[in-house]
């Protein structure tokens, strides 16, 4: 869990997460230098807080992947929360198709108390979509070996390049119609920057391209 100044809405995502949890697993939050009580708050939810090493969100999600335990990984955004049974229900998949490398539910976009939200947000909140966000996806650790790590290149569009590396790659990937995830909307995350989202989608875009051309060369 990356999270930098994420107080007002943490103790919901931990509080989300905490039940769902065997004795193995773990909560591993990432601080990128908050200046409230957000680190208190998720040592006080017994998560394991580690100073983030550098910036950005693709270089949180790198350090906390290196720095698991565990052979499955999940991801909570700070201002998101899992639905009930989230875990269950994904752990249940991957066990069931042990030659998947992830599987993935579906998002509910949700108002959080005491934010705006973006008119675009706003027409999202209650539907149903699949989650092609970190968030709604359990995947296993040798995946990263196989797919690679988030790009730390990219500001915003670092999880759009990872899912289309993970469709490219042609990794079994099982999708769920259960709810697994609920993303806040919040007109002050980073996902809310729309012109740097269209930089960064351009340039996997090209990317993606180029991979392809690449590979139709005889």
């Amino acid at each position: 869990m990356p999270i930098r100044n994420a107080a007002p809405h943490l103790p919901a995502a931990l509080t989300s997460i905490l039940p769902q949890l065997s004795q193995s697993g773990e909560i591993l939050v990432i601080d990128g230098g908050s200046t409230d009580d957000s680190v208190a708050i998720a040592i006080a939810h017994g998560a394991r807080v580690l100073h983030q090493q550098g910036r950005g969100l693709a270089t949180a999600r790198n350090q906390a992947i290196l720095a698991s335990q565990t052979p499955w990984i999940a991801f909570c955004d700070g201002d998101d929360r899992w639905a009930t049974d989230a875990l269950a229900v994904r752990m249940r998949s991957l066990k069931a198709n042990p030659t998947a490398r992830a599987v993935i539910g579906r998002v509910v976009r949700e108002r959080l108390p005491g934010t705006e939200a973006t008119p675009a947000q706003l027409g999202q909140v209650g539907r149903s979509v699949p989650g092609f966000t970190p968030g709604a996806m359990l995947v296993r650790r040798e995946t990263f070996d196989a797919i690679g790590f988030f790009d730390e290149t990219l500001a915003i569009g670092t999880d759009s390049d990872w899912f289309v590396r993970l469709q490219e790659s042609n990794q079994l990937v099982f999708h769920i119609d259960d709810t697994v995830l609920f993303k806040g909307a919040r007109g002050v995350s980073l996902s809310a920057d729309v012109d740097a989202y269209r930089r960064d989608l351009l340039i996997v875009a090209r990317r993606f391209i180029g991979r392809r051309r690449g590979n139709s060369k005889p």
